[in-house]
């Protein structure tokens, strides 16, 4: 690979993953964390738009070999060192979105409990394990949470 050629690939996904939460939430702000935010902030995030999107740390690997259980642990290091106060009950959601080098699936792994809190089920039961499903299913699963959210909010 050429020089930089791991950063310019990892850039290249980035924009990509941005893309497509753009095209679904175009009134939200979807940025790449630049290197010296890295530390507090995961690899794209969202300011504005859902509330759910803002709980999404999205951790992002495009490789030969993707570690997505690797990338959520990291998800969940970067959470845990994040300084930043956060409201009762808006915890953070680690996310790995993963991409094998020559395939055409983009895969999201994260904590069954996180996915059943999406989906508005109680999965404090089910905090142990992982889960991963292609990149539209989630989107999918956010969008309906984000639309409930709204529903909720609308009805108070």
């Amino acid at each position: 690979m050429r020089p930089g050629g791991q950063r310019y690939k990892g850039k290249t996904f980035e924009r990509k993953i941005a893309r497509v939460i753009r095209a679904r939430w175009p009134k939200a702000l979807v940025r790449r964390a630049s290197q010296a935010e890295r530390a507090h902030n995961p690899d794209v995030f969202v300011e504005g738009g859902p509330r759910i999107l803002q709980r999404l740390w999205l951790e992002l690997q495009d490789s030969a070999n993707p570690t997505p259980s690797a990338e959520l642990e990291q998800a969940r290091r970067d959470i845990d060192a994040d300084p930043r106060p956060v409201e009762v009950g808006c915890y953070r959601i680690p996310v790995a979105i993963t991409h094998r080098l020559g395939s055409r699936q983009i895969l999201v792994t994260m904590n069954v409990g996180d996915m059943m809190n999406i989906i508005d089920l109680d999965g404090h039961h089910f905090e142990i394990g992982e889960v991963t499903m292609q990149l539209e299913q989630f989107i999918g699963f956010v969008a309906r949470k984000a639309q409930a959210d709204d529903t909720r909010r609308a009805g108070e």
